[in-house]
C-alpha cells in the first residue's frame, strides 16, 4: 500500500514540474510576442515620425528671401539673390532636411569668389537651414575714373572680386584705384604683392598727409598720381623710392596753406627737385 501511495506522489509532482514547464514556455513566448510587437511599434513610429512635414523643406525655398526657412548670417558683400541662385539645385527637397547633406550646400558657396567659408545649419521644427558666411575682406576697389562705378575690387588674400558684387555696402572702406587694365597692366591679372604693394602706398600717403586719400590714380603706370581731401599729389614712377618722396609732403602740405596757394598738384616725382605747381588758370 506504501509502494502504491509513492508512486501516486511521484506522478503527481512529475505533472505538476509539467506544467510549470508550460507555464514558463507559455510566459517566455509572452515576452517575445510582446517585445516583437514593441519592436515593431517603434518602427512604425519612427517610420511615421519621418513623414512628419516638418521634417521636409517646401519646394520654393530658394525663390526669394527672407523666408521662415532659410537664415543667411555673415555676409556683406554677396547679396541674399546671389546666394539663394548658387545654392538652387544642390539639396534634393523630397528628402527629408536630415538627409540632405549639407557639406554639398557649402562647397557649393565656396565658389563665389567673396566667401572664404560657408557653413551649413540644420533645424527642425519647422525644417530650416541657418547659412553662415565668412567673407573676404576687400582692400581696394578700382574704377576707370574718379566719378566712374567700381568695376572691380580685391581682398587682402590677393582674390579678385568681380563686378557683380559690387558696390559694396558703405560700411566697407576701401582704397579706390584708377585703372583702365590696359597698357601693360591688366587689372584682373594683379597678385598678391600687387594688392599689398597699392594698399601700403595708400596707408603711407595717409599717414604722411594725415588726410584721406580719394584715390590713387594709376592710368598711367609709369606716373602715378595720388588725390587727397585737399591736394593732388604727382609721384612718378612707384619705385621703391616713393616712400622716402612722400615723406616731404606733410611740410609741403603746411606751406601750401601758411600760403594759401591754389595749387594743381605737389610734384614729388623727384627725390632731389620736389615743388608746387601752382594752378595759375588757363597757363
Amino acid at each position: 500500500m506504501s509502494n502504491e501511495n509513492a508512486v501516486e506522489r511521484r506522478l503527481k509532482q512529475q505533472k505538476l514540474r509539467r506544467k510549470a514547464r508550460r507555464g514558463e514556455i507559455a510566459i517566455r513566448r509572452l515576452y517575445k510576442i510582446i517585445r516583437f510587437l514593441i519592436i515593431m511599434f517603434l518602427f512604425y513610429s519612427v517610420y511615421r515620425i519621418s513623414l512628419v512635414h516638418y521634417w521636409y523643406l517646401p519646394a520654393d525655398i530658394f525663390d526669394k528671401y527672407p523666408n521662415e526657412h532659410i537664415e543667411i548670417l555673415g555676409n556683406s558683400i554677396v547679396k541674399e539673390e546671389k546666394i539663394l541662385s548658387q545654392i538652387r539645385g544642390t539639396a534634393d527637397l523630397k528628402k527629408p532636411i536630415y538627409m540632405i547633406n549639407p557639406a554639398k550646400i557649402s562647397k557649393k558657396l565656396e565658389d563665389l569668389s567673396p566667401v572664404r567659408r560657408a557653413y551649413i545649419r540644420r533645424f527642425w521644427m519647422p525644417a530650416r537651414f541657418v547659412i553662415m558666411l565668412e567673407e573676404e575682406t576687400p582692400v581696394i576697389t578700382i574704377a576707370p575714373s574718379e566719378d566712374a562705378p567700381d568695376v572691380a575690387a580685391y581682398s587682402f588674400s590677393g582674390k579678385y572680386i568681380g563686378r557683380e558684387y559690387l558696390p559694396f555696402n558703405e560700411s566697407i572702406k576701401t582704397a579706390k584705384i584708377l585703372s583702365y587694365g590696359n597698357k601693360g597692366d591688366d587689372y584682373e591679372k594683379w597678385d598678391k604683392d600687387k594688392i599689398n604693394g597699392l594698399y601700403k602706398l595708400y596707408k603711407s600717403v595717409e599717414e604722411y598727409t594725415g588726410e584721406g586719400v580719394k584715390y590713387i590714380d594709376l592710368r598711367n603706370p609709369h606716373d602715378v598720381y595720388v588725390c587727397t581731401d585737399s591736394v593732388k599729389i604727382r609721384l612718378g614712377e612707384p619705385d621703391l623710392s616713393v616712400y622716402e618722396r612722400i615723406k616731404s609732403i606733410h611740410e609741403i602740405l603746411s606751406e601750401i596753406k601758411s600760403r594759401q596757394l591754389k595749387v594743381k598738384y605737389v610734384d614729388l616725382s623727384w627725390k632731389e627737385a620736389q615743388y608746387i605747381k601752382e594752378d595759375v588758370g588757363n597757363n
